[in-house]
């Protein structure tokens, strides 16, 4: 057990104001999804850290195919596959083999150079695999031809061409600052490993731009945006050039579109979160690596929603003499916990969860544990159909009759009742059935393969 401190947030709440300051945006949503259509107008033409324009020009058409290496880097996990794709077929893709590691915490803090020599380490691990299993002959021709490499990366990057990605400030815990480019950092790090065949990138793109182009691979005539809720958050919208600013433009003015990675949880969408931003939010942005750079990701990333849920549940039970140690420790409060408290079949089930400090957790606490949870998730889930909403008016997406949004990320994917509620908010603002959610599963994987077949083809 551990004695609780004053802090800026221990004044003694009462839980109901507290749940109430937490669902205050839910009131609003309408007027927050407006106010993020502004927001997003507005960075589209002036900010140079969002909305950034990507090489891509077009959405697949569902036919392509191609055997490539893939490789996805998120905020917490490096993933590379060998995946096959075959537009004729009714699956379309097959993951052949694949590898998932966590990122370790030193390599976050550390040099591009390191990171990426460990990236490097991992591909050479599923492709040594890949040729174990190989004949001889298969095996020469492999080592004659090399090895096509699509690259997803969940960070911002500037972007001229699809080999070309230059690395912007980092969130997500990752603290290098320096410019880098995305490729001779790859390239450098395979380049020291021995008995390898020869790897040649192919394309580069971020997580959301990849997530929505795995969904229009299997919706290629609906899908409109890609948005992510994962270790943080993003989108990707194909947008009409004349929304953008001259430096973001299309090289020729025949394309039509072009693919944006909206980085909408980077400081240009405070406008529409400033007023619903608690104490708690204030509290955990001032104490973050990178304060004030990422309010959105701040209220609805599965990197946050725990620490939120810990620093409301500090306050709520300041006047306690002993609260259990790691209620009182930055971080220790995982998002993973308060889904599974949340999914209890009831509150003694989600007390049980809280061994072994059943003697802190009494009944009654565990059921204020439980309500500051889904009341903090819920509010993340109505901010994403917002900001959701927001993208499709910008890029005038909303005409359609029907629309689906490809949707991946493990708070989407995983957390109870997550993808449910925020589906609930969209047919609330647009009306129901007109913007369908389609989770995309190895969004990442399978959209940097399809990237890498469309510019093999030409089509982008």
């Amino acid at each position: 057990m551990h004695f609780a401190n004053d802090s800026d947030t221990d004044k003694n709440w009462p839980e109901a104001e507290a749940l109430m300051l937490l669902r205050a945006p839910l009131l609003r949503l309408p007027q927050i999804a407006k106010d993020f259509e502004h927001a997003f107008h507005h960075v589209a033409q002036h900010s140079s850290a969002e909305f950034l324009s990507t090489p891509v020009t077009a959405l697949p058409s569902g036919r392509e195919c191609g055997k490539f290496l893939a490789m996805d880097l998120g905020g917490s996990n490096l993933r590379v596959a060998v995946v096959e794709l075959d537009g004729a077929t009714e699956t379309k893709v097959h993951v052949v083999v694949q590898g998932n590691w966590e990122v370790p915490a030193r390599l976050k803090r550390g040099a591009a150079e390191e990171l990426f020599a460990w990236v490097a380490e991992r591909i050479a691990d599923i492709l040594s695999d890949c040729v174990s299993l190989l004949n001889a002959a298969d095996r020469e021709i492999l080592f004659e031809r090399g090895v096509e490499l699509g690259v997803c990366f969940s960070f911002p990057m500037e972007q001229s061409s699809h080999t070309s990605a230059l690395l912007m400030p980092m969130g997500k815990g990752f603290t290098f600052r320096t410019t880098n480019n995305l490729t001779a950092l790859l390239e450098a790090g395979y380049s020291q490993l021995p008995s390898l065949p020869p790897l040649r990138i192919v394309s580069i793109t971020n997580d959301s731009v990849a997530t929505l182009l795995s969904a229009a691979y299997f919706h290629p005539t609906l899908a409109a945006a890609g948005i992510i809720a994962g270790t943080g958050t993003n989108s990707a919208c194909l947008c009409p050039p004349c929304k953008l600013s001259a430096s973001k433009q299309p090289s020729s003015p025949s394309h039509k579109s072009i693919l944006i990675n909206t980085e909408w949880s980077i400081n240009g969408t405070l406008p529409p979160l400033a007023k619903f931003r608690t104490p708690w939010d204030l509290a955990l942005d001032v104490a973050n690596e990178k304060p004030g750079f990422q309010p959105l990701e701040e209220m609805l990333g599965g990197r946050y929603l725990g620490e939120i849920v810990r620093l409301v549940l500090c306050t709520l039970f300041s006047d306690l003499c002993e609260v259990p140690e790691w209620l009182t420790t930055p971080y220790a409060l995982s998002t993973k916990l308060c889904s599974e408290i949340e999914g209890a079949t009831s509150d003694e089930a989600a007390r049980e969860l809280l061994a072994p400090d059943l003697d802190f957790w009494l009944l009654p606490r565990a059921r204020t544990f439980r309500a500051v949870a889904e009341a903090v998730s819920t509010r993340a889930a109505g901010l994403l159909a917002a900001a959701t909403v927001g993208v499709l008016a910008v890029n005038d997406e909303l005409r359609r009759e029907r629309i689906v949004v490809g949707c991946t990320g493990t708070v989407l994917e995983r957390y109870y009742g997550f993808r449910e509620r925020c589906q609930r908010f969209l047919d609330t603002l647009v009306g129901e059935g007109k913007v369908r959610l389609v989770e995309v599963r190895d969004g990442g994987i399978v959209g940097a393969a399809v990237l890498a077949a469309m510019v093999k083809n030409g089509i982008t």
